[in-house]
C-alpha cells in the first residue's frame, strides 16, 4: 500500500463525487487519519499519467507531485470541502482538525495543498461557504488563507509567510537587474524572483517553477540565453506584480 487510512475510516463509493472516505467511529481532534504516498515526480513528467490518477495525487512543492498508485488505495480517497474536517500537518499527513463523528466524510481543502491548476473542478461539497469552482490558486485569497491558518503544507506556508514581505520592483531595482544581467544572468533574475515573492532563500528550482507560473519560460540550462532575456523582459515590463500579489 502506497497511502495510509486510519482503521477509524472506510473508503466507499460517493454519491456525485466517485469515491471518498468516512468516519466509522469517532475520531479526535489531533488523530492521523491519512497519509499520502507514491512517486514524486516534477510537473512535466506527472502531466503524462491519465487523470484518474492525477486526481489521486498531492502537490507537495513548487514543482513537485506525488503521483499516487497505479490503482486506487483507501487512504487515496480523500475528496475536498471547502469547510474541512481534516488538516495538513506536513506535506502528505493529514489529521483531524477538530472531533469528527461517526458517519462524517473526511475532507480537506484542496487549496491547503495545491498551487498548480492540476485538478480544479466544479465544487460539489454543498457547505455554506462554498466556493463554487476549485482553482490551483485558491490558496492566494485572503479569506482562504484566513480560514485554514496553520494547514497549509509546508512549501505553500513558506510563500504565504513571504506575502508579508514581497513588493514588486521598483524603478532602482529594474536598473540593479538590467545593470547586472549582462555579468550573471542566473543571479539576477534569481534576486529579482526572491524579492517579489519574498522567499529570500528560494531556489533556482523554485525561481523556474514559480515563473513558469505566469508563462515566463525560464531556463534548464545555464546557456539558454533567450529563455534568461525572455524573463528579464517579463520583470522589466510588469516589474513582478504577479508573484508579490498572486490574488
Amino acid at each position: 500500500m502506497f497511502n495510509y487510512l486510519s482503521t477509524g475510516a472506510q473508503a466507499s463509493e460517493t454519491p456525485g463525487k466517485g469515491h471518498g472516505s468516512f468516519a466509522i467511529q469517532q475520531i479526535t481532534a489531533g488523530t492521523l487519519v491519512a497519509c499520502f504516498g507514491g512517486t514524486p515526480l516534477p510537473f512535466v513528467e506527472f502531466a503524462t499519467h491519465d487523470l484518474e490518477r492525477r486526481n489521486r495525487s498531492i502537490q507537495v512543492d513548487h514543482d513537485t507531485f506525488i503521483l499516487g498508485p497505479p490503482s486506487r488505495e483507501p487512504g487515496d480517497s480523500i475528496n475536498h470541502s471547502c469547510e474541512p474536517n481534516l488538516g495538513l500537518v506536513s506535506a502528505t499527513r493529514l489529521v483531524a482538525r477538530r472531533e469528527i463523528a461517526a458517519g462524517e466524510e473526511l475532507t480537506y481543502d484542496y487549496a491547503t495543498s495545491d498551487s498548480a491548476p492540476y485538478d480544479e473542478f466544479d465544487c460539489a461539497c454543498a457547505t455554506p461557504s462554498c466556493r463554487g469552482t476549485i482553482r490551483g490558486n485558491d490558496w492566494s485569497q485572503a479569506d482562504i488563507r484566513l480560514r485554514n491558518d496553520g494547514w497549509f503544507s509546508p512549501y505553500l506556508a513558506r510563500r504565504i509567510r513571504g506575502l508579508a514581505t514581497a513588493r514588486s520592483l521598483t524603478k532602482r531595482d529594474a536598473e540593479r537587474l538590467l545593470a547586472h544581467f549582462d555579468e550573471n544572468p542566473h543571479a539576477a533574475i534569481l534576486s529579482a524572483l526572491r524579492t517579489t515573492t519574498g522567499l529570500l532563500h528560494a531556489s533556482w528550482a523554485t525561481a523556474r517553477a514559480l515563473l513558469t507560473t505566469v508563462d515566463v519560460t525560464v531556463p534548464m540550462q545555464a546557456s539558454d540565453a533567450s529563455s534568461y532575456d525572455e524573463a528579464l523582459s517579463w520583470f522589466n515590463e510588469t516589474r513582478g506584480t504577479p508573484l508579490s500579489d498572486p490574488s
